[in-house]
């Protein structure tokens, strides 16, 4: 089966809050008929949900471990399963386990034995003995009997959490073994495969068997593509989630960079995914792509970013290596938008939408019930290019300001405080110095003035497409629907949003620039209080009058400036009102 079929693996996740708080116990409540229905409209076949172990099983073994809401859980969970299918979709649960366990919690006391290595105040059960690979059997058939139509489940078996003794050592990288004395003299893919053969003898006994989706997420860490060690041994019958853009190399200002994250810059398919598709294909493993369709942490506060023609360029290409379906989301954005109505448009008939233009056009007159549907693909093209000159780097993707730059303080007090990060809600600082290596040697080693340039001309061609996209969605159309009118009311306010964004970005950047050009002809050193020169007065005065252009798009959209990582918002009218006020305040001065 291929990912375009009427029954292909296409997984989303509605835009809930608080992404981790009890998944299970709260996803039954979220997930409505209305929203399943709306899901399923997309062309979406599944929807995945955390799972935690500890909080479903009910273990014989490790009692101690148990959660008294387990039943709880489990009944809302099915819920949601015989709800879910009532729509035509799968329920997915995704796992990262058997997950370490305080230093402090009793269960050590019984069991020091069991310890694995220690990362973040916990301990790793250590899953080379027989006793625990016991009990994460019987913690997987307790939580998982009485469940009925498990759809599948997805995992994470290296690198996101502490579970198994490897999953925080990244020895491509020089680390040492664990410090387990059992693990250490076990080859990582070993302790992973333990770990997955237990989880297929569990499906294989269910009285319905789920499917199991083994994500090679940061397998890399510890053996090149295509990871054979571990892909070559694979138990039977389970299936394979592949990062289709993570791994990838792509031209930037003339040099070769690294995409070492999701990317809506560079649609893929990387090398890691080709490599490791070509092994799983002599395998016969089916092969599902993972993939990011509204946003990543190159711009995480906006519902979606608008690179449609990249986006086409993806799903050609997942045609193309005829994969078995996807994921197309992890917790950035699970809002329904045009680029979730791509794929809708994309799977009526895959053959004759190979054709970019046909599939624009189309796509601009369903969605907005266009007549300018030139312009509109002209405008897409123009927002896809634009985005290839985004400073792709992972310190900037996790530390820079571009999530909250239009609500970020210009200030000509100079704190010296680190930035913060750009996926949690971090106070934020002025000081961007952990943004640039102090050699800029590697290929994603940026300094001020290559971010400010890449992010300068990204700028240029988003407005670009800003114009003709404008006179297209601004159009009289005469026969238009009030959801073609929503449609393009929050489009094009996204798309400008984003242009105003990103000025601001730019200014929150050369503003620092200057600011450290300026404390280093007065030899001053944080914090200190800057003379206001020209250069930095010209830059806040271009921001403010950047920022008053912010909020009637807020008023309009309460979408914009939300994070959904972090449940909250990024900028809103209130931190743009203060903003305003502080600029205006340090330039009558």
């Amino acid at each position: 089966m291929l990912w375009t079929d009427t029954h292909g693996t296409r997984i989303w996740r509605g835009a809930a809050e608080g992404t981790c708080a009890d998944d299970v116990l709260n996803s039954a409540a979220y997930y409505t008929d209305d929203r399943l229905a709306a899901i399923a409209g997309e062309g979406f076949t599944g929807i995945w949900v955390f799972g935690i172990l500890y909080n479903l099983m009910r273990s014989t073994l490790f009692p101690m471990l148990n959660d008294p809401q387990a039943e709880e859980r489990l009944a809302a969970l099915q819920v949601l399963i015989d709800r879910a299918r009532r729509h035509g979709i799968g329920v997915y649960l995704y796992f990262n386990e058997p997950q370490g366990v305080p230093c402090d919690h009793s269960f050590w006391q019984e069991h020091a034995t069991l310890r694995g290595v220690e990362k973040w105040n916990c301990f790793a059960l250590c899953t080379s003995t027989a006793q625990v690979q016991s009990f994460f059997r019987e913690a997987l058939e307790s939580a998982f009997a009485p469940l009925r139509d498990v759809e599948g489940v997805i995992l994470i078996t290296g690198n996101e959490g502490l579970t198994h003794c490897w999953s925080k050592h990244t020895t491509r990288a020089g680390d040492a073994p664990p410090t387990c004395p059992r693990c250490r003299e076990r080859a990582p893919a070993d302790v992973v495969l333990d770990l997955l053969r237990i989880w297929a003898e569990v499906s294989a006994n269910h009285p319905t068997p789920f499917r199991i989706l083994a994500w090679n997420w940061e397998w890399s860490l510890w053996y090149p593509d295509p990871q054979l060690p571990v892909v070559a041994h694979l138990p039977e019958g389970m299936e394979l989630l592949l990062g289709f853009e993570m791994g990838g190399t792509r031209r930037w200002q003339g040099r070769e960079i690294f995409v070492g994250e999701y990317a809506l810059s560079y649609p893929g398919p990387c090398a890691q995914f080709l490599a490791t598709r070509a092994v799983a294909a002599k395998r016969s493993i089916p092969v599902h792509a993972k993939i990011e369709l509204n946003n990543t942490h190159e711009l995480c506060s906006v519902p979606n970013i608008p690179v449609l023609s990249t986006l086409h360029t993806r799903f050609a290409a997942m045609t193309n290596e005829a994969i078995a379906g996807f994921m197309g989301c992890w917790t950035m954005s699970g809002a329904l938008t045009l680029n979730t109505f791509a794929v809708h448009c994309y799977l009526r008939d895959p053959l004759r939408y190979v054709d970019e233009q046909t599939f624009l056009t189309e796509l601009a007159r369903d969605y907005f019930g266009c007549t300018m549907t030139a312009e509109v693909a002209h405008a897409w093209r123009c927002f896809g290019d634009a985005f290839t000159h985004y400073p792709f780097a992972i310190p900037i993707l996790y530390n820079g300001p571009h999530n909250d730059a239009p609500a970020r303080p210009l200030s000509l007090h100079f704190t010296g405080k680190p930035i913060g990060r750009s996926w949690m809600n971090d106070e934020p600082g002025d000081d961007l110095s952990r943004l640039f290596p102090a050699d800029a040697s590697g290929p994603n080693d940026f300094t001020p003035d290559e971010v400010i340039d890449g992010y300068q001309r990204l700028y240029d061609g988003w407005q670009d497409g800003l114009a003709p996209y404008a006179a297209a969605l601004e159009a009289n159309d005469v026969e238009i629907t009030e959801e073609h009118q929503r449609h393009r009311r929050e489009e094009l306010g996204c798309a400008r949003m984003i242009g105003l964004q990103l000025r601001s970005i730019i200014n929150v950047y050369r503003f620092f620039r200057e600011q450290q050009r300026v404390m280093r002809a007065l030899g001053l050193t944080a914090p200190c209080d800057i003379p206001p020169n020209e250069a930095l007065r010209a830059i806040m005065a271009d921001e403010l009058a950047n920022v008053r252009h912010v909020l009637p798009l807020l008023a309009a959209d309460p979408r914009l400036g939300y994070h959904q990582d972090t449940g909250s918002y990024k900028y809103d009218a209130a931190k743009i009102r203060g903003k305003i006020e502080q600029l205006t305040e340090n330039l009558i001065k």
